[in-house]
């Protein structure tokens, strides 16, 4: 099929993963991170000093959002949500990417309940892809990079008004939805909005919040360390973040402007397993 007739996501059907479990699989955890690297590249004082603080996070998983797959930590698996994601399409740069310790399976799949619009607003802004949990089981991971405001408002496109692509993306996702696993799912990265709602329009944070509606923000609320974030972990409710595990990336380092986003990583745990041999 050609891709106007599909929401170009990336899924996982099936297939071997690697068996080396995450964090040696002995606490039942999964290190999680997202951050925004505002088209830094990997090279230079600051595309370094990024990398470095990947890297030293030791996540398991990680989702960079508007960067490229060379400031992400060395030995890992990287999927990405294509080239199709912008103006000016420049070699290397991706909207989103996802990174694990362990490696991908994925597929295309067709989505035709989306309308053209809602599709034409994923192209280079999701990617999924499922790798192996600590406790071994499957983990599905889904990367976002939902458009800002401004989105073909003033620039490239220009035939959009304001939030307009934002709630395009949403209403497609809210599609997509009914698909997506219930259990065993995150979804990070660039959201675009607060959580609560600060300066988007409350028709536009009703969107969020629809389309959303199965999943759980680890990344809610106001933070000492970046106040109200805008890169977010969302999770099904069979898991579960320890507040007390977020952590930041910063905007400022030593002087250095890394990005005009706050990285945001935490720990999430896995429900307990059930034992075998069913009820008593």
């Amino acid at each position: 099929m050609t891709g106007s007739l599909h929401c170009l996501l990336l899924w996982l059907v099936g297939g071997t993963l690697n068996r080396n479990r995450m964090n040696d699989g002995k606490d039942g955890t999964i290190r999680i991170g997202t951050w925004n690297t505002a088209l830094r590249a990997p090279k230079g004082e600051i595309g370094e000093n990024i990398r470095g603080k990947l890297a030293a996070a030791e996540c398991d998983v990680l989702c960079v959002t508007e960067g490229s797959e060379g400031i992400l930590p060395d030995r890992g698996h990287v999927i990405d949500a294509g080239e199709d994601w912008g103006c000016p399409i420049k070699e290397g740069r991706r909207k989103v990417l996802l990174w694990s310790k362990q490696h991908w399976t994925r597929h295309t799949y067709a989505c035709l309940e989306m309308s053209q619009e809602e599709k034409e607003s994923h192209k280079g802004r999701f990617v999924a892809g499922t790798t192996q949990s600590a406790s071994g089981e499957r983990l599905t991971v889904i990367g976002v990079c939902i458009p800002w405001p401004d989105a073909h408002v003033r620039t490239c496109r220009k035939d959009r008004k304001r939030w307009q692509e934002h709630k395009l993306w949403l209403a497609g996702f809210e599609k997509l939805r009914c698909r997506l696993p219930e259990s065993r799912t995150v979804v990070l990265g660039d959201f675009n909005q607060t959580i609560p709602r600060t300066r988007a329009p409350k028709e536009v944070f009703n969107a969020l919040t629809a389309a959303f509606a199965s999943f759980k923000f680890a990344t809610e609320g106001a933070f000492f360390d970046c106040l109200m974030t805008i890169d977010h972990i969302a999770y099904t409710r069979d898991l579960h973040f320890p507040p007390s595990s977020i952590k930041f990336w910063p905007k400022y380092d030593d002087g250095l402007y890394l990005s005009d986003h706050c990285g945001v990583r935490g720990v999430l745990r896995e429900p307990a397993r059930q034992p075998a041999g069913g009820r008593d």
